[in-house]
């Protein structure tokens, strides 16, 4: 079994060996085919190699050629279609100038600007080539173009003429802006799209200057001009009377030409490309406030002469500038003019006004060579001088916080200008330095000082102690009832504003206490003029051997009656002289009477019921020499200082 086994193994081997032989040796004999079949396809190959390179030199002169007539007939077609686009810019001109030439409110303005755009366009291309043919046509487009920017530029003048009319005053000074106009929508469109089109046009170095902008500013600078014109010449009115605080017209002109320049920057702004609008707004805002300044100096010129009555002014106009300089900041930065702030500059010259007034008051009391102050009341009444120096210090008042301001801006003392003349009273070291308005004291003193002391000089004039005295007593008392009637100005010179004429509190400043203590000794000085007529009344009682005596002699008769007779002559002198002077307030004159009526009146009442009776009989003829009661001297004295 074992060696069938093996044998039945061995014949399956030998099977099987005979098998793979025979494949292989297929196998081979395809290889061998294979290896033909590539011989022969290297050899087609190698083949069609040789005829490709013989076929490249054969067609490449052709392909090229080819090449070469594709560009030449490219470039015929591209030459083509160029003339054929310059022939329509030929036939352009015709058309458009058609359309430009017509005036535009015979048509649509959009069709009129988009003729614009293209004579624009064809200016560019036919600008490019250089044919002799183009030129004429050149120049017919040009024309074109001039005439159209001419009817643009004239239609943007009328549509902004249109809306540039005068503004009515009541609308010019209303505080609210929605008072003014707006320009209807429609048109604002309208001008918009003008605006922008002549902006491209003057841009254009092919076309003219058509000068929109420059037409714009003038027309809205003289629609500003013409609006605020009322009160540019209200400025310029003379004033009538003496000026009430915060009526100045100089007020509503500054803040109503803000007003304005405020709608300007909003119209510019609305309207101009962001390129122009500062020249457009600067353009049109500036001659206004060229105006405006103008009445601003010749204001201050104006006080200049008449700073008594008008100095309030400059206060106003000081005030409405500061509360205002911001906006004015931001007008003057979008005109671009920061550097040139007119307001500014107005604000100093109205500053430097202010104070040239105070120091000018000051010199002008000083040096007493005023024109208008040489006039001397033949009455004796208040000197207009007096009446003008208090006046001016109440109206300073006013304004206190500003004056105090601009008097420290001075200097202490600096208004006492050696070359006006004359000293201070007292010494600039001798005051006190504490409290607040510290400057404004010192000037007020010093300006009292010098108003007593001009009126002192003018007293002068006078050739009448009586009537010297009087002058004196009438402006002393109107200094001091002056003062007294305004609390701040008793505050600040130091004066008891309860305390009666001719008395000082104890608290009383320097210059209080002096002119209080001048009124006392005019009043004492004026009481000496009666000291002739009072002598007449004093009387001598006779007596004889101790006891009084009744009967009188003839020495003694002869002296009573001369006594009579000098006192009714010196009393009628007197009344006829005194009744022609002047004590214009009221309760002076009353003052100055009960001192004549308590000296005059007892003594003349006891003197004549004395010499009346029977038994100091001096005349038979009592008439003659007694000829007032007392009632009528009363009446007559009352009849005293009644001059108008």
């Amino acid at each position: 079994m074992a060696v069938a086994s093996d044998s039945l193994r061995e014949n399956k081997f030998s099977t099987f060996l005979d098998e793979e032989a025979a494949e292989l040796g297929s196998l081979e004999n395809s290889l061998k085919k294979t290896n033909e079949v590539s011989t022969h396809m290297v050899d087609i190959l190698n083949s069609f190699d040789s005829r490709l390179g013989h076929l490249e030199t054969s067609v490449k002169p052709i392909q090229e050629a080819t090449q070469s007539l594709t560009r030449t007939a490219g470039n015929m077609n591209q030459t083509v279609a160029a003339l054929e686009t310059i022939l329509k810019y030929f036939d352009l001109a015709a058309q458009e100038e058609a359309i430009v030439m017509r005036p535009i409110k015979d048509q649509d303005l959009a069709t009129y600007i988009g003729s614009i755009t293209r004579i624009r366009d064809a200016l560019k291309t036919m600008g490019s080539i250089n044919l002799r043919a183009s030129d004429k046509v050149v120049q017919q487009l040009k024309k074109s173009l001039a005439h159209a920017a001419m009817q643009l530029a004239e239609l943007f003048k009328k549509l902004v003429t249109q809306q540039s009319q005068p503004l009515d005053l009541k609308v010019v000074t209303s505080t609210d802006r929605k008072d003014i106009p707006v320009v209807p929508s429609a048109v604002l469109q309208a001008l918009v799209t003008l605006a922008k089109n002549l902006a491209e046009l003057e841009i254009d170095t092919n076309a003219p200057n058509t000068g929109y902008l420059k037409a714009y500013c003038e027309i809205r600078s003289n629609c500003m001009k013409k609006s605020l014109t009322p009160l540019y010449q209200s400025c310029s009115m003379e004033l009538r009377g003496v000026y009430e605080k915060g009526t100045t017209p100089f007020i509503p002109y500054t803040t109503s030409l803000l007003k304005l320049c405020r709608n300007e920057a909003d119209l510019a702004a609305n309207m101009m490309d962001p390129k122009l609008l500062s020249l457009a707004f600067m353009g049109s805002i500036v001659p206004p406030i060229e105006q405006w300044v103008e009445s601003g100096r010749s204001l201050i010129t104006r006080i200049r002469k008449s700073y008594i009555t008008e100095v309030g002014i400059l206060f106003d106009a000081i005030d409405v500038l500061e509360g205002n300089m911001e906006t004015f900041n931001s007008v003057f930065g979008l005109a671009r003019r920061q550097k040139d702030n007119d307001a500014k500059e107005l604000l100093k010259s109205f500053k430097a006004g202010a104070m040239r007034s105070f120091i000018d008051f000051i010199n002008d009391l000083k040096s007493n060579n005023s024109a208008k102050y040489q006039a001397m009341p033949l009455d004796g009444t208040v000197h207009q001088l007096t009446s003008d120096t208090m006046n001016y210090l109440k109206r300073l008042l006013t304004y206190q916080t500003s004056v105090d301001a601009l008097l420290t801006l001075i200097g202490d003392g600096m208004w006492n200008n050696p070359d006006a003349g004359g000293t201070p009273r007292r010494s600039t070291a001798s005051r006190s330095n504490s409290g607040r308005h510290t400057a404004m004291k010192h000037y007020f003193e010093d300006a009292v000082d010098a108003l007593v002391a001009a009126i002192e000089v003018k007293s002068k004039f006078y050739k009448k102690k009586d009537l010297m005295q009087l002058f004196l007593l009438n402006n002393y008392y109107y200094i001091s009832k002056s003062v007294k009637s305004q609390p701040k100005l008793a505050e600040l010179l130091g004066v008891d504003a309860n305390a009666g004429p001719g008395v000082s509190s104890a608290s009383a400043g320097t210059t209080a206490s002096m002119y209080e203590r001048l009124f006392r000794q005019t009043i004492d000085a004026y009481q000496e003029n009666w000291k002739g007529l009072i002598e007449n009344l004093m009387d001598v009682t006779y007596v004889q051997d101790g006891d009084v005596q009744h009967i009188l002699n003839s020495q003694q008769r002869q002296t009573i009656k001369d006594k009579f007779k000098a006192f009714n002559h010196d009393f009628e002198e007197m009344w006829k002289t005194q009744k022609t002077y002047s004590i214009p307030d009221v309760e002076l004159r009353q003052l100055v009477l009960k001192d004549m009526h308590q000296v005059v009146l007892p003594m003349y009442d006891r003197f004549m019921n004395k010499y009346s009776s029977s038994s100091n009989e001096f005349t038979k003829n009592l008439q003659k020499y007694i000829r007032y009661d007392v009632s009528m001297i009363r009446d007559l004295i009352n009849q005293f200082f009644t001059a108008t």
